[in-house]
Formats: C-alpha cells, sequence, structure tokens
C-alpha cells in the first residue's frame, strides 16, 4: 500500500505490504504537502523483525511468539523511520508521555514497572491531563527545548493522540511503597536515558543520537520518582516536577492539536 503520514511536523511517505501498517497510523494521515522521504518494506525488512524476536525471547528465556508478518511489518516500519527521523533533529525513546497545564512530561522505566498504570492514574486525578504516547513517542529538539510528539507506535493499549507538545520533564519511574520525587542532574539519569531510546546500529546514526541526548539534557528537567500505584501517587509526582506551576519558563512553543483523541 503507498500512503503518507504526517510525525513530528515531518511527512513520510510509506509503501508497505499489508494493509496493518495503513489501519496502524490513519489517525496520522495526510494528503498535505510533499513527503520528505520514504519508507519502504521488503520481505527481508520483516524476516528480520522476526529473528530479532527469537532473539530476544531466548536472551529472556521464553517461548517466541510467532508474530505474523503484518504486525512485524508494522516494526520494520518504525524501524526505519526512527532512523530517518534523526536528520529531522528528532528521535524514538521507550516511555509514556503525559500532557497537563500546556507541557509534557515522559515517565520511562522498564518494561513491566508500572508506567501504563501510573499513567492512568494521571488521567483519573490531575485535570485536564491526557496521553500524548504511551511506549514510543518521537522527541524532537530544538534549540532550548524539545518537544514530544504522538506516533501511532503506542504499545498495545494504543493511548496516543496526535499532537506536538512542549516537553518540560522527564521522569524516572521506580516502584517502591511510599512515594516520593527528587530531582535529578543529566549526568544523573544519562545511563538510564540511554537505555530507553532506540540508536540505530550505524556510527554516524549513533553519533547523532548521543548529540541529541545532550541537547535535551540542557533544556529539560530530570526526576526520579519512586511510587506506589496508589492515586496519591500521581499527585505526588505533579507536586514534585511543579505541573501547575505553568509559568512559561520551560519550554516555548504552542500546544499544536492536530487531532484531538486517541488513536482508536
Amino acid at each position: 500500500m503507498h500512503f503518507m503520514i504526517c510525525l513530528a511536523d515531518i511527512h513520510i511517505e510509506i509503501d508497505s505490504i499489508y494493509d496493518g501498517v495503513y489501519k496502524l497510523c490513519k489517525g496520522h494521515l495526510t494528503e498535505e504537502g510533499q513527503a520528505d522521504f520514504t519508507v519502504e518494506i521488503s520481505q527481508s525488512d520483516i524476516d528480520y523483525e522476526r529473528q530479532k524476536a527469537i532473539r530476544e525471547a531466548a536472551f529472556e528465556h521464553l517461548k517466541p511468539v510467532n508474530y505474523p508478518d503484518p504486525y512485524l511489518e508494522t516494526l520494520a516500519v518504525y524501524r526505519k523511520i526512527a532512523t530517518k527521523m534523526l536528520d529531522y533533529d528528532t528521535f524514538l525513546m521507550h516511555g509514556s508521555v503525559v500532557a497537563a497545564g500546556g507541557h509534557a512530561y515522559l515517565f520511562t522505566a522498564p518494561s513491566g514497572t508500572g508506567k501504563t498504570t501510573h499513567t492512568r492514574l494521571w488521567l483519573e486525578n490531575i485535570p485536564g491531563s491526557f496521553v500524548v504516547n504511551g511506549d514510543k513517542p518521537l522527541i524532537r529538539v530544538h534549540d532550548g527545548y524539545c518537544e514530544a510528539c504522538g506516533t501511532p507506535w503506542a504499545g498495545k493499549e494504543f493511548m496516543n493522540t496526535n499532537v506536538i507538545v512542549p516537553l518540560r520533564a522527564i521522569c524516572l519511574l521506580e516502584r517502591g511503597q511510599e512515594n516520593s520525587v527528587e530531582e535529578l542532574s543529566f549526568l544523573q539519569v544519562y545511563a538510564n536515558l540511554f537505555q530507553q531510546i532506540y540508536r540505530p546500529g550505524e556510527a554516524e546514526a549513533v553519533r547523532k543520537t548521543m548529540e541529541l541526548i545532550r541537547r535535551m539534557g540542557e533544556s529539560v528537567r530530570f526526576y526520579r520518582l519512586i511510587c506506589n500505584m496508589d492515586p496519591e501517587a500521581a499527585l505526588c509526582a505533579a507536586d514534585g516536577m511543579r505541573v501547575h506551576d505553568n509559568d512559561g519558563s520551560e519550554g516555548t512553543g504552542s500546544l499544536k492539536v492536530k487531532d484531538v483523541g486517541s488513536f482508536s
């Protein structure tokens, strides 16, 4: 199938084998403007994703899942998009992004820590909050500020809104009995961030990724949240990161709504 989507203000032409990618990207389709780049998928790209999944399952001592080709193609497409997006000062990060008060807050942690649960606590307890992306947002780096961008690759819950929001803070999420939040330096979080950011294998792409991380570190605040999964955890995080202190001193730009509502 041949179609065009818009992610992080970049127009991407996609030539896919199956229609699963088209269905996934339905909320981000566009017919306006010229394509900035094209992603073409071959069977070898799909086979690569299958072998990668088998290797990862073996590493974790799990039984490999026989994923169908249409699903693996969606992974192959996003891998190629994430690699090319580095040319536009944009990278893919594993985490859940929630917006409130005109700014975005990214929670990152190893899988299974509770990012989705904590995200739902925000939606239930922080007025006006909504999900930008629940799993694999794009982060666009500008001079002096960053933006979190919604994408349809949003985890099995499909928690995603087609918006671009100034990114105010990144929070490392850890489970604990008592809720607490502390501000950290960029050096304190760098190793954790590096593990949660997609890094293509090519040397130049890795160099570019590291440079974008460095630039992000100059304009975003960093925190560690130790939390249980009670509603107070969201309130603790919001207070600690001064979500309601919307004085405009962090980040620039305005919330750009392209398609209000979650992808479905």
